[in-house]
């Protein structure tokens, strides 16, 4: 009924299934694709229990190319897509029946998106082992939450739009993400809690962003380019730490650090930092990938 008040379209996307079965009781494999009808942008939310999940790219110009291994007596999957104006609206999630007594081999996901058309990514996953390359993809917005993952998220060349914020939550993970200078961002909030914490902000950081951090029990490291302007305002507790011995670095005012490159780069990094009982650390790194 809402749909005919709003007068929306929804089409179905083409989907094309190819399924294989390791005899009854065994592993179920689905090779799925969904094709390009014209849209001019999507939303992906993406929601799994746990299992492997990695993404990239395609070159198909499809809107998704996937590959899923899944054992049916285990998992529950759902995938559904439905195109609204110019606006493609894809929803991937995967939930294990016997809650926390599962297998990740059990779930298994290889996910290729479109290149050609901006993405919003919604991305929540559970006790994962993940690797989300976006290189080349054009991320509009990206939220993830991350579980009890290990986790390595990649940007190997800019972004080729503007990605308005990054928000990453993540719990007791391990996680790496490398190239953040490359997501052509204007914000990036991270939340940490319990795990090991790797942010490399190498790339072809143009213009200014920020960077909000709050770390709880986690240990965070930072990694920064030396041709990049950085100014970081650190808040912590007598039980965190906080390590900043960097060569060209200087504390303009108490507990605020800038670069002194910082007036004369295009490339900008202004920092916020919080900490609870755990500790951030700060180290250059060579600026080539």
């Amino acid at each position: 009924m809402k749909s005919v008040i709003w007068k929306t379209l929804l089409v179905a996307g083409i989907i094309c299934f190819a399924s294989s079965f390791a005899g009854e009781g065994g592993a179920k494999e689905i090779h799925k694709k969904i094709e390009s009808k014209g849209e001019k942008s999507l939303t992906v939310e993406i929601d799994l229990g746990g299992g492997i999940i990695d993404l990239e790219k395609n070159d198909t110009g499809n809107i998704l190319d996937a590959e899923i291994e899944y054992d049916p007596d285990e998992v529950d999957i759902d995938i559904d897509y439905e195109k609204v104006g110019d606006r493609g609206k894809l929803y991937l999630s995967s939930e294990y029946e016997d809650g926390l007594d599962f297998d990740t081999e059990d779930n298994y996901w290889h996910l290729e998106f479109t290149d050609r058309i901006p993405i919003d990514f919604e991305i929540d996953v559970g006790a994962c082992e993940a690797e989300f390359d976006f290189t080349g993809l054009r991320l509009n917005d990206l939220d993830l939450d991350l579980g009890a993952s290990s986790t390595e998220i990649t940007f190997r060349k800019p972004n080729p739009v503007r990605l308005s914020k990054i928000n990453i939550d993540v719990g007791a993970s391990e996680l790496t993400v490398k190239g953040l200078g490359n997501a052509n961002f204007d914000k990036l909030s991270f939340d940490g809690g319990v795990g090991d914490f790797t942010l490399d902000f190498r790339g072809e950081l143009k213009h200014k962003a920020y960077v909000d951090i709050d770390v709880g029990l986690g240990s965070l490291t930072i990694l920064l380019p030396r041709d990049i302007g950085v100014r970081i305002a650190e808040e912590g507790s007598f039980l965190s730490s906080f390590s900043i011995d960097l060569d060209g670095f200087e504390e303009v005012e108490s507990d605020v650090y800038e670069s002194e490159n910082f007036d004369k780069s295009d490339g900008k990094l202004i920092f916020d930092i919080e900490i609870g009982l755990g500790s951030v650390e700060i180290e250059y790194i060579d600026k080539s990938l």
